[in-house]
């Protein structure tokens, strides 16, 4: 399941047990294109150095660490040979109780809505780090517990469901208990705003790029004129408008390159790239190699997990 198209669309787990894990160690370069999501995503970054974007805000970030994604939080991530990271993506309704009490009220409630929210990133620095780091990896270990399980393990699976329930409530008292825990009153509401209008924008791109995509049109999604929005963008994403939808054209042609046989010219077409020379030219800078390398080297990966 590909976790980094935006928005996602993707189902995390089931409807009777909405959560998954999702882990990353490669030998290349991987960029995770900026996107957003309905649940709640804690990232584990294991080893490496990462650098990643948290709601229009570049982080480098240095193992070990825990990264805390809310819901409807633009996030971004680059990862680079050697690097080994994971993430628990579930939706924050797995907490909440059928009968009302004072917890449901203070923490689990104000969690759902977005009035309370968990720290962006644990890092060694926090006194519970080595706590909410146990209970990331037993909540992975239950996981992958509950993948293996066939229809004939069902209390099995229940269990393990059930104890990653519990660790959830672990992690959140332990940051409660800690001060940890975020109002949304202490958190700028302009910033808000502006990340509602740059996922206005992204998901424009993300829904069009395969068509002529104009300046214009772009502004207009967030009411600026478009030499100031050209600054309003590169100031918030890093990079040029241009810039950043041939990153997300050599994205899409990389995964068809990855998973079909279709020819390079038609990637390129399907791609939003109207003259094949150019997109050569651009996957060769982002990518290190020429597009027909990269398929090859897709297939020997492919190949070798598969044996």
């Amino acid at each position: 399941m590909d976790i980094h198209s935006l928005k996602e669309n993707a189902r995390h787990g089931t409807v009777s047990f909405p959560l998954a894990l999702y882990e990353w160690s490669g030998s290349a370069d991987w960029k995770v294109s900026l996107h957003w999501h309905d649940e709640m995503e804690f990232i584990y970054f294991k080893d490496g150095a990462f650098t990643a974007w948290f709601n229009a805000k570049e982080f480098v970030i240095h193992a070990p660490a825990i990264a805390c994604i809310h819901a409807g939080e633009l996030h971004s991530l680059l990862l680079t040979p050697g690097c080994v990271e994971s993430a628990v993506v579930f939706n924050l309704n797995i907490l909440s109780f059928e009968h009302y009490d004072a917890i449901q009220a203070k923490l689990i409630r104000p969690l759902m809505d977005g009035r309370l929210r968990l720290p962006l990133l644990i890092s060694p620095a926090v006194p519970v780090f080595s706590h909410i780091r146990n209970c990331y990896e037993k909540i992975e270990q239950k996981i992958k517990e509950m993948n293996t399980c066939d229809g004939e393990n069902e209390i099995i699976k229940n269990a393990a469901y059930l104890q990653i329930k519990s660790i959830l409530f672990e992690i959140l008292a332990a940051l409660y208990q800690d001060n940890c825990l975020v109002h949304v009153k202490d958190i700028n509401n302009e910033n808000e705003h502006q990340i509602e209008n740059l996922k206005k924008v992204i998901s424009y791109i993300n829904e069009n790029y395969a068509s002529p995509i104009r300046l214009n049109d772009l502004a207009l999604l967030v009411n600026l004129n478009a030499q100031y929005f050209c600054r309003y963008f590169k100031e918030n994403i890093g990079k040029t408008v241009t810039e950043y939808i041939n990153e997300i054209r050599i994205e899409k042609a990389a995964e068809a390159l990855a998973e079909t046989n279709a020819k390079i010219i038609t990637i390129a077409q399907d791609a939003g790239f109207e003259n094949t020379g150019y997109f050569i030219h651009r996957f060769k800078m982002e990518k290190g190699v020429t597009p027909s390398e990269y398929r090859k080297n897709s297939k020997s990966q492919n190949s070798v997990i598969n044996q």
